[in-house]
């Protein structure tokens, strides 16, 4: 049975959700990655506010389905508590709402460390298939990050991921074949190396920086302008509850 009200489905189902509708109307990725646009969609068809043909991948016949605009995942709207209507600026106040206590800086510190992750993945991803490699290699950001047990920003994650396919591309042309023996592995390693480096001090103005600072996706857009108020800073700080402290949404400033 699904949530009967946005306390009940929480803050990361509202978000999720949210970013699902902002997504339809704006016409952009519901998370940085497909991947995650999945595990997010899945999310919420498991709490049943929507519903999706998995394991198929479409419905053949239901006119109520609906496509996410940019990743065209088959999906429909199935929570009787709330029209659809009106759901996403109520879900964005909602959010805006969020205490600014111990629990509420908790979960927005999640959300940041995913996002992190997931935007630097994502960039990954395009710098990749530009290099004629395999894009799916981008997968391995999750474990580098893990196991390096640094905390560095998007921006940096960033840079690493560039100069991990750099590194990729100029051991791909010296072979004159992508299919070098362990570049994967060999790529994963500078990968965590470059993060290292970052972390320790050793470089700087080491950040990759988007020409256009406001998020692409649908999440990131809410995090940075309903969750919080942090802007351009989402990219260039590290996820940590003090850099929460001051970036929280205006209402919450005013609590």
């Amino acid at each position: 049975m699904a949530p009967p009200t946005f306390d009940d489905l929480g803050v990361r189902g509202c978000f999720s959700m949210a970013a699902l509708l902002m997504a339809h109307e704006r016409r952009i990725p519901v998370m940085p990655t497909r991947r995650s646009t999945l595990a997010a969609m899945h999310m919420l068809r498991e709490i049943g506010v929507i519903d999706a043909p998995w394991p198929d991948a479409r419905w053949e016949m239901e006119p109520r389905a609906e496509d996410t605009p940019i990743e065209q995942i088959q999906w429909r709207y199935a929570w009787d508590a709330y029209i659809r209507d009106g759901l996403l600026p109520a879900l964005t106040d909602y959010l805006q709402d969020v205490p600014r206590d111990d629990y509420g800086l908790a979960l927005r510190l999640r959300i940041w460390e995913e996002l992190v992750v997931t935007e630097a993945e994502r960039f990954f991803e395009s710098q990749l298939a530009k290099y004629n490699l395999e894009p799916a290699w981008a997968q391995d950001l999750t474990f580098a990050i893990r196991e390096s047990k640094v905390v560095l920003p998007i921006a940096q994650w960033r840079y690493c991921c560039w100069a991990a396919t750099r590194f990729a591309a100029a051991q791909a042309q010296r072979h004159r074949s992508t299919e070098v023996p362990k570049l994967r592995e060999d790529t994963f390693a500078e990968l965590r190396r470059r993060a290292s480096r970052l972390a320790s001090g050793d470089w700087d103005r080491c950040n990759f920086v988007p020409f256009n600072p406001r998020p692409e996706s649908a999440a990131s857009r809410l995090f940075v302008e309903s969750l919080t108020v942090m802007g351009p800073s989402f990219w260039m700080l590290a996820p940590s509850v003090d850099g929460l402290l001051v970036r929280v949404s205006p209402a919450n400033r005013e609590a």
